[in-house]
């Protein structure tokens, strides 16, 4: 394994005769992508199989740094490697056996899910660490897998209330995993929710109170937006494994269709190529003959490296060309016919009998982002699906993480921005790192992106001020961020710089609140300020029923929680992403109204949460923002 590249892509891997390349920064824009999914929620970046191949710590890291809450694992041992890999983030870990470390779980911090046999395991390590285990769990809804059943879901919630009574535990969180949520419309998942639904109400008469339930995987978040009730499937929080990693879950939508970008490219480098005649052979057992003569190119990369060994056919990406596998996969090798290609870019077959414009040491890509063949090619090829393919790809091939706007023609994603100059140390162009879409500009909706990291309410609020003074009147700002983000304090800042009454606050319970421009202030004239909570509309339709078009025209309207709601009413918005620092484990939420509400006031407070840097994103979509603000 390799850490993030120190030089550049290609001089990092010219010399590399095969490796897995990891583009964290495709990471960080998946996780961006979720977050605004989430509305909010907690997002569980689950990093289990060493990040589905691609590397735990690496890709943990990556998360957690573009906003993930927190981390999951399916064993205690994997949460364990993170920890001594540094990581200090809340992790939960749920699938345990007899010999599973709960001593070292409980000690170091680790969430367990609970299904019922492990507990006494559990609250003995907790008794021996003399520190309660915080806990979540688990209801096996219908997937038949770990969890305690509806009829065994009474019995654990009683045990886990008594040893809270004791001291030995804190549940902080109920949850279970969907059967069928990759086939949106499935009634199961209903019936699954449903039972969700009962067993937190068992817990609650009981005398729990959990403030973390959570069933979405990657498929049920991406899925949410087109359920009647979202919010019955995004709960409190979110379990997020392959849409991490820049992969669809549906055999419909490709990962560009979701806004996801894939994270890993496998490649090697072409180990020989010679021509054969009419006939020859391939590989073990002859099952393929050449029609004709032609080039064949050795590629090595086999079983053992973790390609399918019956993914015959498979498609592979060598310079201008995609060439298919042919004969059976080898333990180390596999074989592409030369004369069977394809345009990579056309997609119109090569003349027969033309020379090859393959040679020894060029690039083959078997799957990746940006044009090249992907992973759900593959798992079509092996009749298996892309979670498997990923996540086979061995040890043996060395893992190269890196942050670049290209990988071997792997464009870096919407959203990946400020890496040439942040990430490397060089200096930032005028715009401060704002990477431009050539594809969205020449469709006529532009799109950019910044990174700003305010560390004090002062700085959040003198952000918002310099944002104003690129908006005018009829533009949309949509704000994403957890509860205590610092949205309102942000948009303080907005106010104040387009100079209407002061007095901003959440409007969480009046839904909007219009600030009138002040004829005194420093922007006479100017336009008014409309500050939506859109938290409790739950679709589009039931944002038109506040009727925000009266005042679109006129006013600069910031819409909380809105992603998802109100982009109908604006071909042009700037969307800003707020996410806070993670690293320590989260300070258990207050249970009533009024202590939400001190503890909102009080993230922002000195010697508190207010010491946790914020990071911002801004992104312009459509042709209002052809051209980033100035910040």
């Amino acid at each position: 394994m390799v850490g993030v590249s120190e030089t550049t892509p290609q001089q990092n891997r010219q010399s590399s005769e095969r490796s897995a390349v990891v583009d964290l920064a495709a990471v960080e824009h998946n996780v961006r992508r979720l977050l605004e999914l989430a509305r909010g929620r907690t997002l569980i970046a689950v990093v289990k199989a060493d990040a589905y191949g691609h590397g735990a710590p690496e890709v943990a890291r990556a998360a957690l740094a573009a906003g993930a809450h927190m981390l999951g694992t399916a064993h205690v041992a994997e949460a364990l490697a993170l920890r001594d890999a540094g990581i200090t983030a809340p992790v939960l870990a749920w699938l345990h056996t007899p010999s599973t470390d709960f001593a070292s779980a409980v000690a170091r911090g680790v969430r367990l899910g609970i299904s019922g046999g492990e507990l006494d395991a559990v609250l003995d390590a907790a008794r021996a660490a003399g520190t309660p285990a915080v806990v979540h769990l688990k209801l096996d809804s219908g997937l038949g897998r770990n969890g305690a059943t509806e009829q065994q879901w009474p019995e654990l919630v009683a045990r886990a209330a008594r040893a809270q009574d004791e001291g030995l535990l804190t549940v902080e969180g109920i949850f279970t995993h969907l059967a069928v949520a990759d086939e949106p419309g499935r009634p199961e998942t209903t019936e699954q929710l449903d039972a969700l639904t009962r067993a937190v109400a068992v817990a609650r008469a009981a005398g729990l109170a959990p403030r973390m339930v959570h069933a979405a995987n990657t498929p049920g978040l991406l899925s949410a937006q087109d359920l009647p009730d979202p919010d019955v499937m995004l709960r409190d929080a979110v379990r997020v494994g392959l849409g991490l990693y820049g992969l669809s879950p549906f055999a419909d939508r490709t990962p560009a269709d979701l806004g996801l970008a894939p994270a890993m490219t496998l490649r090697a480098r072409v180990a020989n190529v010679k021509a054969v005649p009419a006939g020859a052979g391939v590989s073990y057992g002859l099952t393929y003959r050449t029609d004709a003569p032609t080039h064949l190119a050795l590629v090595p990369l086999g079983y053992a490296d973790g390609v399918p060994r019956v993914a015959t056919g498979a498609p592979v990406h060598i310079g201008t060309g995609v060439y298919p596998v042919v004969g059976r996969i080898a333990m180390d090798q596999c074989v592409v016919d030369l004369s069977r290609g394809r345009d990579a870019v056309t997609g119109e077959s090569r003349k027969a009998g033309s020379e090859p414009t393959v040679r020894i040491g060029d690039e083959a890509v078997l799957f990746g982002a940006a044009g090249h063949p992907s992973a759900a090619d593959w798992a079509d090829a092996a009749g298996t699906i892309n979670y498997e393919v990923v996540t086979r790809i061995s040890p043996r091939v060395p893992r190269e993480h890196v942050r670049a706007a290209e990988v071997s023609g792997v464009v870096a994603p919407r959203g990946a921005e400020d890496q040439g100059g942040r990430e490397h140390g060089g200096d930032a162009p005028a715009a401060q790192g704002a990477a431009r879409d050539e594809d969205a500009e020449q469709a006529g909706r532009p799109e950019w992106a910044l990174t700003r990291h305010p560390g004090t309410p002062e700085e959040m609020r003198a952000l918002g001020e310099a944002l104003a003074g690129s908006l005018r009147a009829g533009d949309l700002v949509l704000l994403n961020g957890e509860l205590g983000a610092g949205k309102t304090t942000f948009t303080q800042g907005l106010g104040a710089g387009l100079g209407v009454r002061e007095g901003i606050i959440s409007p969480t319970f009046v839904l909007t609140r219009r600030h009138p421009n002040r004829t005194d202030g420093p922007h006479p004239g100017g336009p008014d300020l409309v500050h939506v909570d859109a938290y409790r509309l739950a679709t589009a339709e039931d944002v038109d029923t506040i009727d925000l078009e009266d005042t679109l025209d006129t006013c600069v309207t910031v819409v909380e929680w809105g992603t998802g709601k109100v982009e109908h009413l604006s071909p042009s918005r700037l969307v800003v992403d707020i996410d806070r620092a993670r690293g320590a484990a989260a300070t258990p939420a207050a249970e009533d109204l009024a202590g939400v509400l001190a503890d909102l006031d009080e993230q922002w407070g000195d010697g508190g949460a207010g010491s946790e840097p914020r990071r911002v994103t801004v992104r312009g979509v459509g042709p209002r923002w052809s051209e980033p603000p100035a910040l």
